[in-house]
């Protein structure tokens, strides 16, 4: 599995982390943080796809 694909789907799984989070309404500054991470992992994954 190339290194880029491995980016996105960590970054996803971090977005649907931040949505349950969001949703059931326990912490949402624990949700920010899963947001923050999945939008930086698919920068990352963007990045290394570019070259």
């Amino acid at each position: 599995m190339k290194k880029c694909s491995l980016f996105y789907l960590s970054g996803l799984l971090f977005f649907l982390a931040a949505v349950l989070n969001l949703v059931t309404g326990e912490n949402h500054s624990t949700a920010v943080v899963w947001l923050c991470l999945g939008s930086s992992y698919l920068c990352l994954g963007y990045s290394h796809q570019k070259k």
